[in-house]
């Protein structure tokens, strides 16, 4: 099928040099043009390659541009973020697919996750960076407010929120299975700068450095997560998470109760968010001074 790829890379380049005028990108019309948009001698000149060789792209011939070649070509069309993606996608390179811009959260991704209430979700980048959150999510197993945004990573409290390890504390596979689904998008965008950083921290953790330095990479699907929350208990909970197609580095994480009582669990505290009164309860869970355990008291 690799013809069809290349064959569809030449249709999309023909339709983009269509498109582009000459005095976009700064050159003279002319009294004698016969296209609508750019010659092919003009975009190779702008993509400072060889004419015969930009021919042979848009033929559907089997040259296998490279990533930089790819990129001189996208400026010279005046390709944008998504067509950009497109461009690489046909031409071999789909690591770029999910990494063609920025990772904003945009307002309809923030309105969607509090539609989700009373399930816990949350928007993450790559590095599982929490982005964006629900309320019921801002209170699974701390408060993210309390935390800078570049603090609000997974791996990070993990590994040193002395909360979150009491709240995974039943979950025996999380950590594991964190690391291997963090090395799994460390592969998918390596390139990207601000994994360095992250990886010379959590290096710190002998506990990381065993589980990453085993290899182990994948995402578990269905596994049931036992998450102890600190104001009504033991969550039973799967998490489906879903890749935005407009923005292919935000990834939607949802949690989904498998029981009535984790239902019924979360409903009461996304009530208790509600009507202010969460606010108490983490003070008495911070200050170890509630009565009895607060998950005892829920019927």
């Amino acid at each position: 099928m690799a013809h069809v790829r290349t064959e569809e890379l030449g249709r999309f380049l023909r339709s983009r040099r269509n498109r582009v005028r000459p005095c976009d990108v700064g050159l003279a019309k002319g009294t004698r043009r016969r296209v609508p948009g750019l010659r092919r001698e003009e975009v190779a000149v702008l993509a400072n390659i060889g004419t015969s060789w930009y021919t042979w792209l848009e033929q559907g011939r089997e040259v296998h541009p490279s990533e930089s070649v790819l990129e001189s070509i996208a400026e010279a069309l005046l390709l944008d973020r998504e067509e950009r993606a497109h461009l690489f996608s046909l031409g071999g390179y789909p690591d770029r697919v999910a990494n063609p811009g920025d990772s904003a959260v945009g307002e309809q991704m923030r309105t969607l996750l509090d539609e989700l209430l009373p399930l816990p979700a949350m928007v993450t980048d790559p590095r599982n960076t929490v982005l964006a959150f629900n309320p019921v999510q801002r209170y699974l197993a701390s408060d993210l407010e309390e935390f800078a945004a570049g603090e609000r990573n997974c791996a990070i409290q993990t590994f040193e929120n002395p909360e979150w390890e009491k709240a995974f504390r039943s979950d025996e596979g999380h950590k594991s299975q964190l690391v291997a689904k963090l090395r799994a998008a460390y592969a998918e965008s390596i390139d990207d700068p601000e994994w360095s950083p992250l990886l010379a921290r959590l290096r710190r953790h002998p506990e990381f450095c065993r589980v990453w330095d085993s290899g182990a990479v994948g995402r578990s699907a269905g596994r049931v997560k036992k998450i102890e929350n600190p104001y009504v208990g033991t969550l039973a909970l799967t998490m489906t998470t879903m890749i935005a197609q407009e923005n292919q580095r935000l990834t939607l994480s949802v949690y989904q109760p498998v029981d009535t009582l984790t239902r019924s669990r979360l409903e009461t505290l996304h009530g208790w968010i509600n009507d202010g009164s969460i606010e108490r309860r983490r003070a008495e869970v911070l200050a170890g001074s509630a009565e009895a355990p607060v998950h005892l008291r829920i019927v």
